[in-house]
């Protein structure tokens, strides 16, 4: 295993969306969660030529820019690189003859000397494909065998794995190749957009906007580290919340692989690329998602094929969990999060409001007192932690606890109902000489009750009709028809997941990950060297981040 080194030559480095400079521009603060380096003026002056897309000019910088990398601050920004003999493509897929062939017809035009191999194509497909000059070899046609039987096919340095019915845009094999420069990177992911060019009509295009948002291979506009269950590791930290597309468990149908480090276990299925990702990311190597690489998918038009997605989608999270040995595969919150949404579902808003509040003061706090940073700069960071929370918890609450969810808004709706209806308890009448109806205990539990159902109702809906007002230029349907549809959906992946669970016994993807307030820390020029296989925080580095 390579040692630790400086960020390559000629590797540009962009700062994360969400981070941003504060005090004057001596502190750089992003990240989730929040956290906070100080620089020196050295480490100032070379991020602000690095905003101006200047390159690390030595290997000290070289060495800062991987830190601010692990720490979730920056991304690598790399120069296209000419693919030549070292790389192979892969199509695999059950698309069909004529999509495979569209496939086939854009990478001879956008490919430079690249060897072509079809995997399980027979018959006069496979005559056809021969006569366009690729190599077919034997296999399934689709799923994670017809991975394994392509890696296993091809001998270059790096192999691409493409789905047969997509369609790679200009340059995106050579913006993926250029990660590769830092001989860290096993793998990267390229950004995969649902393919809405033809006229579909309006209502399979009304449910293709929804299954693209849903289900849909893209990861979002900005670069970022794949990461296991998108948990932090001890070496790679995670970048900050303003990407919208944060599901760890959304399908990789396009991938760009260093073959030396590619070992795909075809027993997963479903699960099998992301298993690989992810096994690769604890191992040390980095894993790279580019949306600069551009490939367009067939979209989902169908609402059956829509449904059985989510329920795909959800229900590989069980036997991902119990093949990684997860214990904890829900989403990552903070201890004052947690305790905050759990309050909040249960009824209890103030006492909801009261642990967020202490949750703020204490990310607050941390990174004024670690880094130095402004205490407005720090109010509007946990501000913006204590939303990512937010919506981190009810997207769980949708996705994996939906079930529970709908059953606590139709108990209320039902006991609501069932007040005026012949032989259904109703509440207590009023006693004219007591002066007084139900006791405060049962009172308040009711209260409880409806607050709790008031909670999940709005979990469950208001972010769908959330989303419909940000795109509402662009829908193709109303509010309730987008809502419905986006709440369909949700059943299903959370009736996968539970399925999911049920067929592999891991209660994991239910369970929250605790993870630490804040972080802050200090740029300092000592350095200690690491290797990959035995990667961990990161001690004495240029930007080095302790947790708070």
């Amino acid at each position: 295993m390579p040692s630790r080194a400086p960020l390559p030559p000629g590797l540009g480095i962009e700062i994360d969306r969400a981070a941003r400079l504060a005090d004057e521009g001596h502190v750089l603060v992003g990240g989730s969660p929040p956290r906070a380096v100080r620089l020196t003026p050295e480490r100032v002056s070379a991020l602000i030529r690095w905003l101006s897309r200047a390159v690390p000019r030595d290997a000290e910088e070289g060495l800062f820019a991987r830190d601010l990398i692990g720490a979730g601050l920056a991304h690598p920004r790399p120069l296209p690189l000419a693919p030549g003999d070292t790389v192979e493509v892969a199509v695999v897929g059950r698309a069909g003859s004529a999509a495979l062939h569209a496939t086939l017809d854009h990478l001879d035009e956008h490919r430079h000397g690249t060897r072509t191999v079809v995997v399980g194509a027979t018959g006069p497909e496979a005559r056809a494909v021969r006569g366009r000059g690729a190599l077919v070899v034997p296999g399934p046609a689709g799923g994670a065998g017809a991975r394994a039987a392509a890696l296993r096919a091809c001998s270059a340095e790096f192999v691409a794995l493409v789905e047969a019915g997509t369609r790679p845009g200009p340059g995106w094999l050579e913006t993926a190749l250029g990660h590769f420069a830092d001989p860290d990177v096993a793998a990267v992911v390229p950004r995969v957009l649902a393919d809405r060019s033809a006229c579909l009509g309006h209502t399979r295009m009304t449910v293709a906007s929804i299954a693209a948002r849903g289900t849909g291979a893209d990861r979002g506009a900005d670069p970022a580290p794949v990461l296991p269950w998108g948990h932090a590791l001890p070496w790679q930290e995670r970048p900050g919340p303003a990407n919208g597309h944060t599901d760890p468990l959304r399908p990789v149908p396009v991938l760009v692989l260093r073959r030396r480090a590619a070992d795909l276990d075809p027993g997963l299925g479903a699960a099998a690329g992301l298993d690989l990702l992810w096994r690769l990311a604890e191992q040390g190597w980095t894993v790279r998602y580019e949306p600069r690489s551009r490939v367009w998918a067939p979209p989902t038009t169908d609402l059956g094929a829509y449904l059985r997605a989510c329920f795909t989608s959800g229900a590989v999270a069980g036997p991902l969990a119990r093949r990684r040995g997860a214990r904890a595969a829900g989403p990552a919150l903070s201890w004052p999060g947690a305790a905050g949404l759990a309050l909040l579902f249960a009824g209890r808003p103030a006492a909801a409001l009261a642990a967020g509040a202490l949750g703020g003061a204490a990310v607050t706090g941390a990174l004024v007192a670690g880094a130095g940073t402004p205490l407005p700069e720090a109010v509007r960071l946990a501000g913006l932690d204590l939303a990512h929370t937010v919506r981190t918890g009810t997207r769980a609450v949708r996705t994996a606890w939906w079930p529970l969810a709908a059953a606590v808004v139709g108990a209320a709706v039902l006991g609501r109902r069932g007040r005026g209806v012949p032989g259904v308890p109703g509440p207590t009448a009023p006693d004219p000489l007591a002066g007084r109806g139900r006791s405060p205990r049962r009172g308040g539990a009711a209260g409880r009750a409806g607050r709790a159902a008031l909670a999940a109702g709005a979990a469950l809906v208001v972010p769908h009709l959330a989303s419909w007002h940000r795109g509402r230029g662009a829908a193709l349907a109303g509010p309730v028809t987008w809502t419905a549809l986006g709440m369909a959906g949700d059943a299903a992946r959370s009736l996968g997941t539970w399925w999911g669970i049920a067929r592999s016994g891991s209660p994991a993807p239910l369970v929250p990950r605790l993870v630490p307030l804040a972080a802050t820390g200090t740029a300092a020029p000592e350095r200690s060297g690491r290797t990959r296989g035995a990667r961990g925080p990161k001690g004495g580095s240029t930007a080095a981040v302790s947790r708070a």
